[in-house]
C-alpha cells in the first residue's frame, strides 16, 4: 500500500532548463582547459588549450553547460568562508 502511494505521488523536482547545445558546438572546461566538440554521435575530446588560447576563446564557445542560477550566484557572492576550528 505504501509503495502504491509513493508511485502515485508526483516527483517534486524543480524544472531545470538545460543549455541548448547544437552539433559542432565547442565546449571548453575552464578549470582544466580541456576542449570538446559536440558531434552528432556525442562529445569528442579535441585537446587541451594553452593559457593564451584560454584567454582568447572565439565568440560562441561554451564554457558552462549549466543554466545560470542567479540566486545561487547572489548567495555565493555574499557568503564568507566558514572559520575553521583547529584542535589545539
Amino acid at each position: 500500500m505504501l509503495l502504491g502511494a509513493l508511485i502515485a505521488a508526483p516527483a517534486e523536482a524543480q524544472a531545470v532548463e538545460a543549455v541548448v547545445v547544437n552539433d559542432y558546438d565547442v565546449f571548453v572546461d575552464p578549470p582544466t582547459a580541456f576542449a570538446f566538440i559536440k558531434l552528432p554521435t556525442g562529445w569528442k575530446f579535441i585537446g587541451k588549450l594553452d593559457a593564451t588560447q584560454l584567454r582568447h576563446l572565439p565568440p560562441g564557445t561554451l564554457t558552462s553547460l549549466l543554466p545560470v542560477d542567479e540566486e545561487a550566484t547572489r548567495l555565493a557572492a555574499g557568503s564568507k568562508p566558514a572559520a575553521v576550528k583547529r584542535k589545539g
